[in-house]
């Protein structure tokens, strides 16, 4: 028999076994899989695909929320995935000692070491969290808040010279750009330099790379086997950014460690050193700071601008607040009448809501079994919201299909927030409250809460007291929008885009500003 005749014979069997493995594979799935009744996309249920599918789209996010409303409050995502829709849930995934981060974060790494974000195991995440939340606390807060005010006030001097010469905006560049900056300083006392200069802006789309590439091993992790090609694709960027970040570390360790009130001042002595700059755990957290820090921020200001333009009665109540509070633009810090202005914080509050900076799913996972001094293994069961969890089997919630659960959130695409005032919004118990969950929740939440509110605060407070906004005439005007008779859930006009890749992507929108002439033009 010719050597292409037995290849072909060879080929023939080899596809039949795969067929029959396949056949053999997605039936157990489907009938004997422990979660064989848990309802969700027939995709879903036989392979991780469906989650892939839905990432490359960048729409991770609306796909969860339309599987809640078509199947329920627990969704079947993947073979071993659920998805929930309750705050029972929230409590019994997030804040449950029998819980941790799945084993796919580690896909997810960029640096040989890991980092507050990508490492799994509880006590060493537990040992880097401490460390990392120094600089971010509170009381850190306290002072850094003049560097910060530094980059918001370089950011209210960008705006003023486009409004003089009539540029329309586009408010997530600009607010990427401050992002930035801010977490230079915050990371490593180091001047990016991005709202005033070209040369490092170019880092706000490489971010974007990496995060797209986050949520695709994350929701389709046997695609991680295409990392070799990324990295010589990508390798251009990969070594642009580790140039910067060294150029970072370098110039702050060059300095006295208490020169300045940053990541390396509080965290310095506490992180494991290694080979090589690139081998040690500062280089690892300084990778992640800089990636996670200015998203948060960026898009809960984005789309707070956006909904202001679109819901005049909430803009002008408050511009009224902002500007009945404070009697110059110098006057707008931390304290007690920053705090007074509860609207503008009702209004971030809601802004997060409908636009959470991680909209997608956090993946987690029982932890394994305790092994006990006689040998045996402790074991207990892991139940979400009345579902047993089998070992090996990952959960979630998305968060964005609960913030727009209409059993917390009455008229949940809509931008309300005196919802935030009343008795119900005012109370950490009530239902509403326990739905809201922009920054994760338990041990494993976002340790910069403190940052981005304080820095959302006052960009908005500034932003409002200098300037009057309004859509941008035209096409531009639409940008970040939503379109009438679009079916795959971004029809709604009036609803702010997001693009899940892990954190937020988006665009917009595109505003029109003039000066007020009560500001003085300080």
């Amino acid at each position: 028999m010719a050597w292409t005749g037995i290849v072909g014979v060879v080929g023939t069997y080899f596809l039949y076994l795969l067929i029959a493995w396949l056949f053999l594979l997605f039936s157990r799935r489907l009938f004997l899989h422990p979660f064989k009744n848990i309802p969700g996309p027939f995709l879903a249920k036989v392979t991780n695909l469906y989650g892939g599918i839905q990432a490359i789209r960048r729409r991770g996010h609306l796909a969860s929320y339309e599987n809640h409303v078509k199947f329920g409050p627990v969704v079947r995502y993947g073979p071993n995935r659920l998805i929930f829709n309750t705050i029972t849930a929230v409590q019994d995934i997030y804040a449950n000692p029998l819980v941790t981060k799945s084993e796919v974060y580690v896909l997810t790494r960029m640096t040989p070491l890991g980092n507050v974000f990508d490492t799994p195991e509880v006590d060493e995440h537990r040992r880097k969290r401490k460390i990392i939340s120094q600089p971010i606390s509170e009381k850190a807060m306290r002072d850094f808040e003049p560097i910060m005010a530094e980059q918001i006030d370089t950011f209210i001097q960008q705006l003023r010279k486009s409004c003089r010469l009539s540029e329309p905006i586009n408010m997530t560049k600009r607010l990427e750009y401050l992002g930035g900056d801010v977490v230079g300083h915050l990371g490593f006392g180091y001047p990016l330099k991005m709202q005033t200069e070209e040369t490092n802006q170019w880092l706000m789309w490489g971010l974007s790379f990496v995060n797209v590439r986050v949520n695709i091993y994350m929701q389709f992790p046997k695609l991680a086997f295409i990392e070799p090609a990324l990295k010589i694709l990508g390798s251009k960027i990969r070594n642009k950014y580790r140039s910067i970040i060294g150029k970072m570390i370098v110039n702050r360790t060059s300095m006295p460690k208490d020169a300045k009130r940053d990541l390396y001042a509080y965290a310095a002595d506490s992180m494991k050193g290694g080979t090589s700059l690139i081998n040690s755990e500062l280089w690892a957290e300084a990778f992640f700071f800089v990636v996670a820090g200015g998203a948060t921020s960026a898009t809960a200001m984005a789309a707070l601008f956006f909904y202001l333009t679109r819901y005049p009665r909430v803009y002008e109540k408050l511009n009224e607040e902002i500007r009945t509070h404070f009697q110059s633009g110098e006057d707008i810090h931390s304290g007690k009448a920053l705090r007074d202005c509860v609207y503008l914080r009702a209004c971030i509050d809601e802004a997060l809501r409908m636009s959470p900076p991680a909209p997608g799913m956090l993946w987690r996972e029982k932890i394994p079994p305790k092994k006990l001094a006689d040998g045996g293994k402790e074991d207990p069961p892991l139940v979400v919201d009345g579902h047993v969890i089998p070992s090996g089997s990952q959960v979630a919630v998305n968060i964005y299909a609960l913030h727009h659960n209409e059993e917390y959130f009455s008229d949940p695409f809509k931008f309300i927030p005196e919802r935030w005032l009343t008795a119900e919004g005012r109370d950490s118990s009530s239902l509403m409250r326990r739905a809201f969950a922009p920054f994760g929740v338990g041990g494993r939440s976002c340790a910069g809460k403190a940052v981005a509110y304080l820095e959302i605060s006052l960009t908005m407070a500034k932003t409002l007291y200098y300037f009057d906004l309004e859509i941008a005439p035209g096409p531009q005007g639409q940008i970040g929008a939503g379109t009438v008779g679009r079916k795959d859930g971004r029809g709604r006009k009036d609803e702010f885009q997001l693009y899940d890749v892990f954190t937020s992507l988006h665009d917009g929108p595109v505003l029109k500003l003039k000066e007020r002439q009560q500001a003085g033009g300080e």
